[in-house]
């Protein structure tokens, strides 16, 4: 998981902790930076006591953000717990590592972000190709046992997100699969994803909404709402990421206004 020591990667840590105590995982704490050590310390000019005042201050960072993670992680068991510290720009040093990893877990982007060690979730997941758990500030455990929502138009991204989450959905009593809209491919004959889910013995339930004066990103948390849902599983970017970052688009919509985990794919 990407921990920068900010409100929101304190909630994601939460996450990833009860996800050790439900599957026995390994957590992985990283902690990328773009930090003044290589930003200063190369320059010719620099005096050296300079150099070592910077070099300390950096380590005194990493050393307070490291400690911190390990506080968090409370009782996990030791050799179930590691530690990864490193210099670069976090979304692309954050999706490097997540591509040998089952699942990364981040805290949603927010303004007050650490501005040297700020992410971008949606970033992660198209760079890595790897599911993200987006988690927002002040999780609640409690709040991942409630029902799933799948977010469905049959689509590539769609798609790779349900095989993703897979671990996870087949441990939910609910799942509610949501289709906004009109632009949702046809099932194949003799099998919907209904009849997928059923198969790893998820009970689905599949929903059909108009969509409204609100864009698709909304419907879909206004769904997430009314049946109290606990996770959101949804493609990442099925358009370009270009221009969902210029237009603004279901991605976006969704992932700064959630108030519940959402796992993206792409």
């Amino acid at each position: 998981m990407a921990f920068n020591g900010s409100e929101s990667s304190e909630g994601a840590l939460k996450a990833a902790v009860h996800m050790q105590q439900k599957y026995g995982a390994h957590i992985t704490g990283l902690l990328a930076h773009e930090g003044k050590r290589e930003r200063f310390s190369q320059r010719p000019w620099m005096p050296e006591n300079v150099r070592e005042i910077i070099e300390k201050s950096v380590h005194a960072d990493e050393d307070r953000v490291g400690a911190d993670f390990h506080r968090l992680v409370g009782d996990v068991p030791p050799d179930k717990v590691h530690w990864i510290t490193l210099s670069g720009e976090p979304d692309t040093t954050v999706a490097q590592y997540a591509c040998l990893y089952d699942i990364t877990v981040v805290g949603r982007h927010t303004a007050d972000d650490v501005p040297d060690a700020s992410l971008h979730p949606e970033r992660i997941a198209l760079n890595s190709g790897r599911p993200v758990l987006v988690v927002p500030p002040g999780f609640d455990k409690a709040t991942i046992n409630r029902p799933a929502v799948l977010a469905w138009d049959g689509a590539r991204a769609a798609t790779r997100a349900l095989n993703d989450a897979m671990l996870v959905i087949e441990t939910k009593q609910r799942v509610d699969v949501l289709s906004v809209g009109k632009k949702i491919r046809r099932p194949l004959k003799a099998i919907d994803v209904v009849t997928t889910l059923a198969r790893h013995g998820v009970g689905a339930k599949r929903v059909r909404r108009e969509q409204s004066t609100r864009s698709v990103g909304e419907e879909i948390l206004a769904y997430c709402d009314e049946v109290d849902a606990g996770l959101l599983v949804m493609g990442a970017f099925e358009h370009s990421a270009f221009r969902e970052e210029l237009f603004g688009g279901t991605t976006k919509t969704v992932l700064a206004n959630a108030r519940i985990p959402v796992l993206i794919s792409h």
